[in-house]
This record gives C-alpha cells, sequence and structure tokens, in this order.
C-alpha cells in the first residue's frame, strides 16, 4: 500500500497531469489531480500536482509542507509555455532544498542546465549577460556595460558593429576570464559581498533560459543586442528621496534652490532618434527615466513602433505609476506584450514620503488600470534607511493587490551609503520586519534578489556585534532635515521611530 503523499510541480500543461497518473500507476497509487487553491491541504495518499502559473511559488511553498516529497517532473523545455515557467520552477526547488524539504529535482535535464549556470556564476565572479547581449543607451550619448554603471564605453555613434566592437570585445573576453572590473560593476560585486544575489546572476540566468544558451560560446555567437534600454531624458513628476539630480529634473532644480550640493556625476541627456535599436533582434526593450509616461520622447517612440509595425517584443517600463493619460493606455494597447514596473517604497504614507509627489492609492488606481486592459505589472522596492523596518507591510500589500507579479528589490547604494538599509538606529525594528516578511508569499516569488537580501539584511542586524555609524547617521538627517525644510513636511509624521532615534544618540 503506498502510504505518501507526493507533490509534483510541472508545465501548466495537460501533460503534467498524464505524466502524475503515469507516475501513481507506476507505484500502485492515485493521481488526485490539480492544486489550484492556495489554502489546499491534502488529506488522501498519493499524488497531487501543480505548475508555478496554477498556484504562486509563495503558495506552493507554504503547501509543500504538507506532503512527504515534492517532485519536478523531467519534462523538455517544449513542455513549457513560457521560459519563465521553467526558471521560476527551478528556482522554487532550489529554495524548497536549502529549507530542508524532501525534493526530487537535480537529475532532470533542464535542472541540471540552469544548476550549472549558476555554479558557474558564483565562481565566475565576472560573467554578466549584458555585454553579451544588451546595448545599454544609458545616458547622453555614450553606452554603458549596464544601468547600474556610469563608466562609458563609447558613443554609441561610433559602433559601426556591436559584436566586432574592440572596446565591446575587450569587456567580454575579461568576463569569460573571471576578470572583475570594479570601475564598471561595482554595484553587483557590493551585493554578492553583502551576501545576496545580484543583477548579473539573477538576470544572466534569466537570459539563459529566454534565449536557451548552453555555453559562453552561445552567448559570443549572439550577432546583435536582443535587450535595449533607452533613457531620453531626466524629466520626472516626482522626487524620491534617494534620487539624485540625474534622475529627476525635479530634484535638480530644488538641489540648486537650496544650495544642497550633489557629488554625483552631472549627465547630460540627448533624445535619441532610435536608430540603434534593431527591431529584427529585439526580443525586450526598456523604457526608463525619469518618467517615460511624462516625456514625449515615449510617446514618439510607441508611435514610431506602430506606424513601423515593430510591436513584437517584450516593452518594458519603469515608472512610478502616477500619470497615464487615455492617448497613452490607447498606444499601449498595440503592444502584446507590455510590463510595466511600479515602484513602492514604503506602505501608503511611508511611500508618500519617500517618493515625494506620488499618491499611494493614485498608483494602485492606475495598476488596476492597465491590468484590466490586459498589461501586466511588476514591482520594485529599493531597500533605505527610512522603509527597513517597514519592508514588511508593503510586502503584505504585495500579497494582497499584486498576487503572483514579479518584485525586483535593492539596496539604495552600498554599505556606506548615506541613504543604505544597512546603518538603522533600531536593528531589533529591522529584525522583526525582515521575519515579517519572511512569512509573506512575494518573499517566495523569485523575484530578483527578494529572498537572498531580506535573508543578507536579517543576518546583517541580527549580528550581536552590530553598532551604528553615528556619524554616517547625522549627516544623513542633517540631509533629511534640508529636505523636509524645502518640501515643508516632518520626518516625524511619517516615519516617527526614525525620528525618535535622535534624543537616543543625541543628534
Amino acid at each position: 500500500m503506498f502510504t505518501q503523499k507526493i507533490f509534483c510541480i510541472g508545465s501548466e500543461t495537460e501533460k503534467t497531469d498524464q505524466l502524475v497518473t503515469g507516475l501513481a500507476k507506476d507505484s500502485d497509487s492515485i493521481n488526485h489531480g490539480l492544486v489550484s487553491r492556495e489554502d489546499f491541504i491534502p488529506k488522501d495518499y498519493g499524488f497531487y500536482h501543480t505548475s508555478v502559473v496554477d498556484l504562486s511559488p509563495g503558495n506552493i511553498a507554504k503547501i509543500a509542507k504538507s506532503f512527504d516529497r515534492v517532485i519536478m517532473l523531467d519534462q523538455p523545455k517544449e513542455d513549457y509555455p513560457h521560459f519563465k515557467s521553467i526558471v521560476t520552477t527551478i528556482r522554487l526547488m532550489m529554495y524548497l532544498e536549502d529549507e530542508g524539504y524532501t525534493v526530487e529535482y537535480r537529475n532532470n535535464q533542464l535542472s541540471q542546465h540552469l544548476i550549472g549556470w549558476k555554479n558557474f556564476l558564483k565562481e565566475n565572479k565576472s560573467f554578466c549577460f549584458y555585454p553579451f547581449l544588451a546595448l545599454i543607451d544609458n545616458v547622453g550619448s555614450y553606452t554603458t556595460i549596464c544601468p547600474k554603471s556610469s563608466a562609458p564605453i563609447k558613443n554609441s555613434s561610433e559602433i559601426i558593429n556591436w559584436i566586432t566592437d574592440p572596446d565591446y570585445s575587450a569587456i567580454r573576453q575579461k568576463m569569460i576570464k573571471g576578470e572583475t572590473m570594479p570601475d564598471r560593476c561595482s554595484n553587483c560585486y557590493a551585493s554578492e559581498g553583502m551576501g545576496f544575489e545580484s543583477a548579473r546572476q539573477f538576470e544572466t540566468l534569466e537570459w539563459v533560459g529566454l534565449m536557451s544558451l548552453d555555453t559562453v560560446d552561445d552567448f559570443l555567437a549572439v550577432e546583435n543586442p536582443v535587450f535595449f534600454e533607452i533613457r531620453p531624458s531626466n524629466k520626472c513628476n516626482v522626487m524620491c528621496r534617494m534620487c539624485a539630480p540625474n534622475w529627476s529634473h525635479l530634484i535638480d532644480k530644488e538641489y540648486k534652490k537650496i544650495n544642497l550640493v550633489d557629488k554625483s556625476k552631472k549627465w547630460t541627456f540627448t533624445n535619441t532618434n532610435y536608430d540603434n535599436i534593431n527591431f529584427t533582434s529585439a526580443k525586450r526593450i526598456y523604457f526608463g527615466g525619469g518618467e517615460p509616461t511624462i516625456m514625449p520622447e515615449f510617446y514618439d517612440f510607441l508611435r514610431r513602433c506602430i506606424d513601423n509595425q515593430n510591436t513584437n517584443f517584450e516593452l518594458l517600463i519603469g515608472t512610478n505609476g502616477m500619470k497615464f493619460s487615455n492617448t497613452l493606455l490607447d498606444l499601449l494597447d498595440n503592444f502584446d506584450n507590455v510590463c510595466l514596473a511600479f515602484s513602492y517604497d514604503g506602505y501608503k504614507e511611508i511611500n508618500n514620503y519617500i517618493r515625494w509627489l506620488t499618491d499611494f492609492d493614485t498608483m494602485i488606481e492606475n495598476s488596476r488600470k492597465l491590468r484590466d486592459r490586459g498589461h501586466r505589472i511588476s514591482l520594485q522596492t529599493v531597500f533605505s534607511i527610512w522603509n527597513v523596518t517597514t519592508i514588511h507591510k508593503i510586502f503584505e500589500f504585495y500579497d494582497k493587490e499584486y498576487p503572483g507579479s514579479t518584485l525586483l528589490v535593492q539596496p539604495s547604494g552600498e554599505l556606506d551609503s548615506l541613504f543604505g538599509p544597512y546603518n538603522h538606529p533600531y536593528p531589533e525594528l529591522v529584525v522583526e520586519s525582515m521575519k515579517r516578511c519572511q512569512d509573506t508569499k512575494i518573499y517566495y516569488e523569485n523575484g530578483r534578489s527578494i529572498k537572498s537580501m531580506v535573508d543578507a539584511v536579517l543576518r546583517y542586524y541580527s549580528n550581536p556585534d552590530y553598532k551604528v555609524n553615528l556619524e554616517l547617521l547625522k549627516k544623513f538627517y542633517e540631509f533629511n532635515d534640508t529636505l523636509d525644510e524645502s518640501r515643508k513636511v516632518k520626518l516625524q509624521d511619517y516615519i516617527p521611530d526614525l525620528a525618535n532615534a535622535r534624543k537616543m544618540y543625541g543628534i
């Protein structure tokens, strides 16, 4: 008699049910069918199945506690309608394994492929998909390796042949050899140093899945960029506290008015004519800013794509979620694959304080309009000193409002950053928030760096030797006071724990 409860994870197709029926028959057991309810608890012995489309990874992880084994079915990639399902499923299995669940997945062909790449990216501290697959017309007239890098590669007008360009070729060879480039890639190196998965590690695995790349030679064989990023100006309608004049013309005006010194490099934006985009090879185009939804250049870009029938790519838009005109909504309806990345950095009033001039309720209303029109919503959250004790509130909000949406998290700067999440005066509050984050479903969703960052911040503040850098904290309060005075608000009214800490430390 079969006396186990087996949870099978497969593709979101009928083939999964057929495979599970076969496994059950071989074990003289029964296939109880698809699990699609998040509150499901198995009562009878036998086999059950689901997919990361039928249930979110967070729900699967919670339900899996009631099973004796979790098996990822050994299916070919052709059984999966979308590559993201494959990557998400394997990442979920890795997580369950790390948490001590009894799992079976490592011998699957697809698993071995992704595990191999993940190990390679751990051993090779430099390799990244960007210079092999992307053209980042980041700011001004020059290109960079990625959006996080400000070190120029060359003027975009000087790139005759991207695949043979000597400057790009030199960068690619350094990455293949594992030679680090601190002047270009410090952001990812810092993330990995803090113990969480960096953008280069996470996104390279995503592109391996999307492009079915088996070896480094497969990266080298890509003849034209498939990912393009465009930032035509710093025109923006909000003033985020961790932002800088480079990325918001309103902050630029404010800093000049209050004589606030900004040490970051000033970039000159140029309006691109989009001639660098190869629409034949493009699989994904990201439009950022500033704020794309208020840029005339963004409207021009969409109209040109529509007029030339160049809409067969994934269009990603980074947005603060505040302004979507009827004209823009109508233009976006011409694209079949649109994803808008909404940035929330706090729950309700905390978000409005950090992301100044945003309105939490308006953002929700706009995201619902877009979802009703068939567009995807993804999420972005920056961990900072302002929100690191209340991150759980925004995670819990995501669970309710955006179930199944992907989330990208990142720190506001590196370890010694003025706004970073690593110097909060109340470590016990940070620990409590991170633990509550671990109880949310979005924590399991395999978005970029979610789990690894929450866990890393928790470890950092759980260290009994943790001490506040008082000099850095004092500089933070001085900066924040300057912004509060300019914007006629008080920290105490929005984030009282951070305001009250001044008395404790005599600042």
